[in-house]
């Protein structure tokens, strides 16, 4: 008996990163994300504490708020992070699962250049596969 395998292969929409914005000032930050699927436009905007140390939750929370626009799950910041691995500084987020299964995990490697974008990245990575399920 011979058996054969077809490759499948699904494409779907990918959620795009086009650009965090950050303005500060001695009483707060805003921080807007904006990302877009199939072609239409999607903000996240958070007003937080502008310390350099609150910065990387806000941007995480304003990702998490353009996808909600895009998505009717409500995705929560559990925490955000950095580790260390192979040499590379990793940036972690961590997200409540709406559904209560587990916690979901998003990472990528943090570049000199625009540390925030990071966390953006990270906080899409984590619910990626839910977003693929709903898009």
């Amino acid at each position: 008996m011979t058996a054969s395998v077809t490759p499948l292969r699904l494409e779907t929409a990918r959620v795009a990163l086009i650009r965090v914005d950050e303005t500060t000032d001695e009483r707060r930050a805003e921080v807007r994300v904006f990302l877009q699927l199939e072609g239409e436009e999607h903000v996240g905007v958070v007003v937080g504490d502008p310390a350099a140390s609150a910065r990387a939750s806000l941007v995480a929370q304003a990702t998490l708020r353009a996808v909600t626009s895009l998505d009717d799950e409500d995705y929560h910041l559990v925490d955000t992070s950095t580790a260390q691995s192979g040499g590379a500084e990793i940036a972690l987020v961590v997200v409540e699962d709406p559904e209560g299964v587990r916690p979901l995990v998003g990472t990528t490697v943090i570049d000199d250049d625009n540390r925030q974008v990071a966390y953006a990245k990270a906080a899409l990575d984590a619910v990626n596969r839910r977003l693929s399920r709903h898009t």
